[in-house]
């Protein structure tokens, strides 16, 4: 699985920052989120190697993937390894300033590592869906945060 997104949001580039690492906001624009637990770190500082899991309802079942943060340099870019026992991904967002009141975000969710059953299940679950997933949550999430 490999899915990217790129898209301009009519906001400065740390309201945008701000919005998009925001614990609190996840529910509004993950796909199946349900919550969110701050494992290691300072919560008010975040820094490479800090831990969470966030965890997911897929047709009634719940999952929780760890994540570490594996590079950070605010508000221009945040790298995550997100790991489970059925798979693995690297999740990257990029912001770049296009203006004062604009910015692009680059959103990309790339699998690393897959289970035998996952690969599989992955079959039937086109990358062209998933890539259609992606968009419409990047979308959504621009919607919230050109509301504010």
């Amino acid at each position: 699985m490999n899915c990217s997104c790129e898209i301009l949001i009519n906001k400065p580039i740390q309201q945008v920052w701000d919005y998009v690492n925001n614990p609190d906001h996840l529910k509004l624009w993950l796909n199946d989120f349900v919550r969110y637990e701050h494992l290691t770190g300072d919560m008010n500082a975040p820094k490479i190697g800090d831990t969470s899991s966030h965890t997911y309802d897929q047709n009634g079942k719940e999952f929780t993937m760890t994540e570490k943060i594996v590079a950070y340099d605010p508000p221009h870019h945040i790298k995550l390894f997100m790991a489970h026992k059925m798979f693995d991904m690297d999740v990257v967002n990029s912001f770049e300033e296009m203006s004062p009141t604009q910015t692009k975000l680059i959103a990309t969710a790339v699998s690393v590592r897959a289970s035998l059953l996952m690969k599989v299940m992955m079959l039937f679950m086109p990358n062209k869906k998933m890539q259609r997933d992606h968009e419409k949550q990047i979308e959504k999430l621009r919607n919230l945060i050109e509301a504010l």
